[in-house]
């Protein structure tokens, strides 16, 4: 097995129930936001889910690429 560091790049909210990155952000959608992609998207009443968008966006205003598992681990 191989030791990977790995930097705290999260902190715990203020009651420990939610872990947030600190170095990744949400990007609104636009033109150039991938269609018809598994995506990670946040909705107009701040939920995240997994899902693809379609030509249709009213419903998400953010999105983010979907984290992937280092090879070693």
């Amino acid at each position: 097995m191989v030791d990977v560091y790995l930097p705290s790049s999260f902190k715990l909210n203020s009651t420990s129930t939610v872990a947030v990155a600190t170095d990744v952000y949400w990007m609104p959608i636009d033109k150039d936001t991938p269609r018809s992609a598994k995506l990670q998207l946040l909705s107009i009443g701040g939920v995240a889910q997994y899902g693809t968008l379609g030509s249709d966006s009213s419903f998400y205003t953010h999105w983010c690429p979907l984290p992937k598992k280092l090879p070693s681990l």
